[in-house]
């Protein structure tokens, strides 16, 4: 009969031998080792990085088709002493008091703001153009020129009525032109079209307009003013439904009676046979 054979077992682990006998042939830097990036590193422009090669704005400068360079002014504040010059100063067909500045012997016809810079230009003056700013007696040529006379550039010029002599002698050899006209470039307003005929105001009995306007001139872009400016305001008024008791909106009065008082209509302002009747009767009762 066999029996069971029992061994002791010892409760330390077997023998593993020691660590640092492979540290001999392990590299611990093999784990720290970055492995190459799959990616590739963005590129950078070089102008992004050098301030050398960034390139600065360009000036707000625009150049007119005559070669006349405008620099556009953000601060108008500083020139709030300049001499301001309308085209009006320089017109033969207004009087002193329409707003003439120079005698009738230096005056031209047809004066235009964008001429008055090129003399400006060629005096040597430090210049500012505003050509949509009108002179309230001449609403129809828009354009007004301020130029720096007192310590300015040119100090030559004595004093304003100099200027205004210097300006005139300009304006005489340079006759104003529908190219002139053209030149200048308002935002909003295309420029004129150039095979077409240059568009001519239509200028009312009695008023005073110049035959030859800038091509952004209210007289031009509106289409002119009507020489019976109150005779179309009433047919515009009833055209939009006021007139004729029956016919009209409600609540709008009968405005052709009231265009026959002021002569709209070509007549005049009679009141009904009834109400003269009537009058006639009051007085004899009243007899």
């Amino acid at each position: 009969m066999s029996h069971a054979r029992i061994e002791e077992v010892s409760d330390s682990d077997p023998s593993e031998g020691d660590i640092s006998d492979v540290s001999d042939d392990f590299d611990e830097r093999e784990i720290l080792r970055a492995r190459p990036s799959a990616v590739p590193k963005p590129q950078v422009a070089p102008s992004l990085i050098n301030p050398s090669n960034i390139p600065s704005a360009s000036p707000r400068t625009q150049t007119a088709p005559d070669g006349t360079q405008f620099v556009q002014a953000d601060d108008q504040s500083k020139y709030a002493s300049f001499e301001c010059l309308y085209p009006v100063y320089f017109d033969v067909s207004r009087s002193r008091r329409e707003g003439r500045m120079v005698g009738k012997e230096l005056a031209v016809e047809n004066p235009l703001a964008r001429e008055i810079v090129n003399a400006c230009g060629r005096l040597g003056l430090e210049t500012l153009f505003e050509p949509t700013k009108i002179h309230p007696k001449d609403w129809s040529n828009p354009g007004r020129v301020k130029i720096k006379l007192k310590g300015g550039r040119n100090t030559s010029i004595k004093n304003k009525h100099h200027l205004y002599t210097l300006v005139s002698a300009h304006l005489k050899a340079n006759p104003s032109t529908q190219a002139t006209a053209s030149l200048v470039r308002v935002p909003g307003i295309p420029p004129p079209d150039t095979s077409k005929t240059y568009p001519e105001p239509a200028v009312p009995k009695g008023w005073k307009m110049n035959t030859l306007l800038p091509h952004y001139s209210p007289a031009l872009t509106g289409g002119g003013v009507s020489d019976n400016f109150f005779k179309d305001m009433m047919a515009e008024m009833q055209g939009a439904g006021g007139a004729g008791g029956a016919g009209g909106m409600p609540g709008m009065p009968d405005l052709s009676a009231m265009q026959a008082m002021m002569g709209g209509g070509g007549g005049s302002a009679t009141p009904p046979q009834g109400a003269i009747e009537g009058k006639k009767k009051d007085k004899k009762k009243k007899k």
